[in-house]
């Protein structure tokens, strides 16, 4: 049988290796919320992705860009932001060229893309900052914002 002090120093010794292991684990992935964020801001990419596969499908059928979001057919994707509930920026810039504008929670990441198992197409094209942020768009390049 160990003497109570033994037990005590090793009791110590396990919760400081816990507490160690923990703040490990959030420094490695980051905290909860952190992660919502990241969640939150692919979600965002995949909407910006999809509608800009519905602006190409409305190039194919009416040969220019859809004047507002309301014009592409808006039951297939989400057009708004999914916390604020406020709609993305769209802007027609030039005949073939237009801009995609989101409020994004946190910075990109490299591993970003994926998580959920969803890369959309030019999934690494879509990097951007915190806070609001416009990728330029071609018409040409459907899916992924033009460098």
């Amino acid at each position: 049988m160990m003497p109570r002090k033994g037990v005590r120093w090793l009791a110590i010794a396990v919760s400081i290796g816990m507490a160690a292991a923990v703040i490990a684990g959030l420094a490695v992935v980051g905290s909860p919320a952190h992660q919502r964020a990241l969640r939150m801001d692919g979600r965002r990419v995949s909407d910006l992705s999809r509608i800009s596969l519905q602006v190409m499908g409305y190039w194919s059928q009416h040969k220019s860009l859809p004047p507002d979001l309301a014009a592409i057919d808006a039951e297939q994707i989400h057009t708004t932001d999914p916390v604020s509930g406020v709609a993305y920026g769209y802007v027609v810039t030039g005949p073939d060229t237009y801009r995609l504008c989101a409020d994004f929670d946190a910075a990109s990441e490299s591993e970003e893309m994926g998580r959920d198992g969803y890369i959309p197409p030019g999934g690494q094209r879509w990097h951007h900052p915190a806070g609001k942020h416009c990728f330029d768009m071609d018409r040409k390049s459907p899916g992924a914002p033009s460098f």
